[in-house]
């Protein structure tokens, strides 16, 4: 397993439409990766590339996203992000839930709460789960009582652990396996890899997969949907991933770069 070669990141300069995992990818914990912002400047005056950041990481809203990202120095509006809460959200309006029990930070909540949910202790419809990093024992037994009470269950995403500049830190996968464990229930997931998280806006743009490519640091989110949405995979080495994760995965990218500030040297 070896790092892509220039001739080989050469595709890059036939596709249409950039999807950038933010979290391992874009920046780690509160660092944003050298060389980042100047390939973004240079999208940004690219009329034939679009781009779009997305994310799994649900602790944050997206106006909470925005802002972080403006402090980066890359000042974005909403269009341009993707948040596992979003196709969440969009199924819980269609399906006609009001009434919630979401495991998850008050940034969160609050955007649940604008989006005209009711958020509850007693007698919820359907429990959420996000990345709570507010999360305690107490909301973990609540929770362990509605899931064995037959509740439906959904999650924003299932990421195992959360890259930080210090290392690891759970993630809401590793929240579902410890309930899992308790009540033997898995939820229905919404982030990636799920592959609508990119189809839906491409089908938005009216631009076909093979148009676009997918940036990201870990192999069963960020690749595995790529791969799900037949849209060209490129696997950084920044974040998650190493040569020898990559080597025995079953979802193999179709590139492989030490991180996507080596884009910047093929476009221009």
């Amino acid at each position: 397993m070896m790092i892509s070669t220039t001739s080989e990141l050469s595709i890059l300069k036939e596709k249409q439409v950039f999807f950038f995992d933010l979290d391992g990818t874009v920046y780690l914990g509160n660092k944003v990766f050298d060389g980042v912002l100047e390939l973004i400047h240079l999208l940004e005056k690219r009329e034939d590339i679009q781009f779009f950041f997305l994310s799994n990481n649900s602790s944050r809203s997206t106006s909470d996203y925005l802002t972080k990202l403006d402090k980066y120095g890359l000042s974005v509006d909403e269009n341009h992000i993707i948040l596992s809460q979003h196709p969440t959200i969009d199924y819980l309006k269609k399906e006609g839930f009001k009434k919630l029990f979401l495991m998850g930070t008050t940034s969160l909540k609050k955007e649940f709460e604008k989006k005209g949910f009711q958020l509850t202790e007693e007698e919820p419809e359907i429990l959420v789960l996000g990345f709570d990093q507010e999360l305690t024992y107490e909301r973990l037994v609540r929770a362990s009582y509605f899931l064995q009470d037959g509740i439906p269950y959904i999650a924003t995403h299932l990421d195992n652990r959360c890259p930080t500049e210090k290392g690891y830190i759970p993630d809401a996968g590793g929240i579902a396996a410890l309930l899992n464990k308790t009540v033997d229930r898995m939820p229905r997931v919404f982030g990636k890899p799920n592959k609508e998280m990119l189809l839906f806006k491409l089908n938005n743009l009216q631009i076909s997969p093979d148009k676009a490519v997918m940036f990201g640091d870990r192999l069963y989110t960020d690749i595995k949907m790529g791969l799900n949405a037949e849209v060209t995979t490129c696997c950084v080495l920044s974040g998650e991933s190493s040569l020898n994760m990559i080597k025995k995965s079953e979802s193999q990218p179709d590139l492989i770069i030490e991180g996507i500030w080596k884009v910047r040297d093929v476009l221009q």
